[in-house]
Parts: C-alpha cells; sequence; structure tokens
C-alpha cells in the first residue's frame, strides 16, 4: 500500500517531494533517518539500497533516497542499476512497502524559485523589471545542496515513512553537505547586524516618503526565514532517530580520511551508528596471491577497528559477482544485520559539556579520532571557533564560561579538553569580611540565575 494513499507517489504529485500528512514536528517524529557516506567506489549506494530493502521486509514503509546526481560526476543513474528498476524524481514503489526516488536538482530548483520570486516581485514589477520564468534558468551551481537537504527534512517530517535511507555522495562532499545548516546559520546571523534591524523599524516610515516598497523588506524577511529553515534541518539531522553510517573497505588507503570524517561529525553533532566494513575476504584462500590480499586486509581491518572503537561494526563478505536487484540485495542485508533490524538504537551524538575543575571550569568537546597537529582555537568574544583539519564550527560559550579566559587546552580521552579560569575583570571581588572567610577563601562560582541572565545578554 502507498503511503500516499490510493493514488500512489507518482499520480498528481509533481514538486519531487514525499509529502504525507502535516508536519508533526520534532517531538512527535517517528520516521527514522539513515544517511550512508564512504570513500567513492566502496559501495555505499548497494548497502544503503540493502538497508532499505531490509527495512522494508520487516514491515517499514521505506523510502531510498538517492543524492547521486550532487556528485562531481552528476550521475544520479546508479541507484536504478542497483535496485534493477526504475526510479524517478519523485518517490517510485519498487516493491510492497519499498519506494525510491533519486533527487533532481534542476526540477528543485524550479519550484523554489517560482516560491522566492513572490517576494520581491512588487517591488521589482514597480520599478519596470521583469524576472525571468523557472523555465528559462539552469539551477546555479551550489544551489541543490540546500535543496537536498529540504528534500530530506520533508521526506522525514512529513509522516508519511517509517524509514529513509539517504545515499549521499562520497565522504568528502557528504560531510561538506550535513554540515551546510550549521555553517550556513553562522553565516546568515553574521550578516543580520544591529543596523538591519534599525532599517527594519525605520522601513514603514522610509515608505511612505519614497511611496516605494523597499527592497529591505523582503530581503530581511528571506533572511530570516533561510535561519528558520537553517534550524530546522539541523534539528532533523541531530534528531535522536537520525544517524551517519559511514562504509569503508579494508584497504589502507583511505584511512585517514575516515579518521578525519568520524572527527569531522562529531564536531558538527551529528551520531556516527555504524561502520559497514565492506568487500571483507571472510575464506581462508588457497593461493598465494589471495593470500597476501586476505592479510593485507586484515591488516586493514585492525586499524579500522581502532579507528572506530566503540562504533558498531557489519562486515559484508566479497562476493564474486555484483549484487544487482531486491534478491541479492536481500542477501548483502541479511550478511551485514543478520536477524537484527539494522537501525540500531536511538540515541544522540555526544555534546560538549562544561564541569567545574579547581578554581576554574574545563569544557570537553568530543572529537574522536582528532589530530592535535591538524587543530586550532580561537577565542571570539562570547563564541569559540575551533578548527579540526578541513572542518570548522563556532561554539557559542555558555553564560559562565564568558566571564572566563582560556588557560589551555589538551586532547584527551578522544575530547578537547579546554581549561577556563575566571577573569578578573569579569568577576565580582570575593567578599573580605570576617563572617566571610569561609567565603572568601573558595574560587569564584558561576554566576546566579540574575547574573547569568545578565552574562547571556
Amino acid at each position: 500500500m502507498s503511503p500516499y494513499g490510493n493514488g500512489g507517489p507518482g499520480e498528481g504529485e509533481a514538486d519531487g517531494g514525499a509529502h504525507g500528512p502535516a508536519s508533526a514536528g520534532p517531538d512527535s517524529r517517528v520516521t527514522n533517518l539513515i544517511l550512508f557516506t564512504g570513500k567513492g567506489g566502496s559501495g555505499v549506494t548497494t548497502l544503503a539500497a540493502a538497508t532499505a530493502a531490509h527495512g522494508a521486509q520487516r514491515g517499514m514503509r521505506t523510502l531510498l533516497l538517492s543524492l547521486g546526481s550532487l556528485a562531481h560526476d552528476g550521475d544520479g543513474a546508479d541507484l536504478a542499476t542497483v535496485l534493477d528498476h526504475p526510479v524517478g524524481a519523485v518517490p517510485t514503489q519498487v516493491d510492497g512497502l519499498l519506494y525510491a526516488q533519486s533527487f533532481a536538482p534542476q526540477a528543485a530548483f524550479e519550484q523554489w524559485y517560482g516560491k522566492a520570486v513572490t517576494r520581491v516581485r512588487s517591488f521589482v514589477e514597480t520599478i519596470g523589471l521583469t524576472l525571468p520564468d523557472a523555465a528559462e534558468l539552469l539551477a546555479p551551481p551550489g544551489a541543490g545542496e540546500p535543496l537536498a537537504l529540504a528534500e530530506i527534512a520533508a521526506a522525514v517530517d512529513g509522516g508519511a515513512w517509517d524509514l529513509v535511507v539517504v545515499d549521499l555522495p562520497p565522504l568528502g562532499q557528504a560531510l561538506r553537505l550535513l554540515s551546510l545548516p550549521v555553517c550556513a546559520r553562522d553565516w546568515l546571523r553574521r550578516a543580520r547586524p544591529v543596523e538591519t534591524q534599525a532599517a527594519r523599524a525605520l522601513r514603514p516610515m522610509l515608505a511612505t516618503f519614497a511611496g516605494l516598497p523597499l527592497p529591505q523588506t523582503a530581503l530581511v524577511d528571506m533572511t530570516d526565514a533561510l535561519v528558520r529553515e537553517c534550524g530546522a534541518v539541523e534539528e532533523v539531522l541531530a534528531h535522536q532517530l537520525s544517524s551517519v553510517r559511514l562504509v569503508a573497505t579494508p584497504d589502507i588507503v583511505g584511512l585517514d580520511r575516515l579518521r578525519s570524517a568520524r572527527c569531522g561529525l562529531a564536531l558538527y553533532g551529528l551520531r556516527l551508528d555504524a561502520l559497514m566494513v565492506n568487500r571483507q575476504v571472510v575464506e581462508a584462500p588457497r593461493d598465494s596471491w589471495s593470500r597476501g590480499w586476505a592479510a593485507a586486509q586484515q591488516i586493514a581491518a585492525e586499524q579500522l577497528a581502532e579507528i572506530f572503537a566503540g562504533v558498531a561494526r557489519h562486515e559484508v563478505p566479497y562476493r564474486p559477482c555484483e549484487p544487482l536487484g531486491l534478491e541479492e540485495l536481500a542477501v548483502v542485508a541479511a550478511a551485514a544485520y543478520g536477524e537484527v533490524d539494522g537501525l540500531g538504537a536511538p540515541g544522540r551524538a555526544p555534546e560538549p559539556t562544561v564541569a567545574k575543575a579547581g578554581e576554574g571550569y574545563v569544557l570537553s568537546v568530543p572529537l574522536p579520532g582528532a589530530d592535535r597537529r591538524a587543530m586550532g582555537l580561537l577565542r571570539r568574544d562570547e563564541e569559540l571557533v575551533l578548527t579540526v583539519g578541513p572542518y570548522r564550527r563556532t561554539l557559542r560559550l555558555e553564560p559562565v564560561l564568558r566571564r572566563c579566559k582560556i588557560a589551555g587546552a589538551v586532547l584527551r580521552n578522544q575530547a578537547l579538553e579546554i581549561r577556563f579560569v575566571p577573569d578578573p575583570a569579569q568577576w565580582p571581588a570575593a567578599p573580605r569580611a570576617a563572617g566571610d572567610a569561609a567565603a572568601a577563601s573558595e574560587p569564584p562560582g558561576p554566576p546566579d540565575a540574575a547574573g547569568a541572565a545578565a552574562a547571556a545578554s
């Protein structure tokens, strides 16, 4: 039965999104989201399809969404080959409860453009300009990424699916895509200075004098809408029912990228629920050439186990032929997951924590696999800019830490521990009265509720 009712997703549905009931909101979300990525050529699409088919076989309404069109080669046709079934730009029924969709950036851009121009059309027409139609425009480079994230959020929040499996682009591009909501929100927040707020307050008066609608109205409102949309997508990705699953082959080449990816996921608050080791030689080879190959795989597998200590690992044996079609994919899923559902338990990525330590505090930021030689730390007013390899994130400090100075940092226990000590210029002097001798000997503590509110402002 189709999650869309009797008509099915392909009938009367031209917007390219998975639209079910009205958005249920993050608190009542019931849809599991698994995002697959890995080194190019490691079998990401195959394992994503096998996992989706596995979920559908267990009675879950499942959508397999391919973002292969965002890859650098722009090839989004691999999913249809793996499934041995046509796949369209809207959810297409493959078998029973399994639906598949290949994201189409151009169609998504045209739909977005049609909605966006309505916000500025009155001003543009007032000054005598004519906006081009969506059918005349080609989606600009980079437009597909935010639209793809919106497609994921719509599929998850729509309530039409029990499971959404996303076949992401290769590793580096996938991490840039998943970090986009956090980075875009920081950019947009910095692009709205106090002057913008003042301009918004003066807008009605200026419009009266000029007799024309001002472009700032549409631009500011559009910026506000984008900030809200970034926050909504960030909530979808960080939800306890969302996770990232990395795919690797037992090869030495690419281990550093996988280690860096695990650290990047933690930095952006994304949960890594499993590592899938694909094309593992499990039978003892008989000839010397194969034995050497198996020995090299064993070395790589041991290093993978060390890098991903504490992460669930699924091994998929090497097969003599490519697994194409649902029957072959079912064999792959059975080998990878056995009798379990393949979803894992709900949970959230470890978050930064603040703890009292002596006279100061320690901010602990989980960064498994981080290399201290490729790290950077910068304090900017009430924010902390943390760089780890190719990844960077701005963290807003807790009110108590905003009144402290950084005294040092150390990478320990798969986390960056940053020491803060009270800034004498920010903390009130300790009481000196005779009755307060005991209090005077205590180190400055966190501010009370009123002080915390003042620090936050």
